[in-house]
């Protein structure tokens, strides 16, 4: 499958969404989760 076919979703199945979907939620919590982490850390740095 083409880059071009795969990011216009037209041939996606609704397995692929799911995982592409859940993929994304995972990485902004994760993401969120470092943030939270390392704003802690650095708090205790300055202080």
């Amino acid at each position: 499958m083409d880059v071009n076919e795969f990011l216009e979703g037209e041939s996606l199945t609704g397995r692929q969404a799911i995982l592409i979907f859940f993929g994304f939620l995972i990485l902004i919590v994760i993401a969120g989760l470092i943030l939270i982490t390392f704003s802690d850390f650095f708090q205790q740095l300055v202080t």
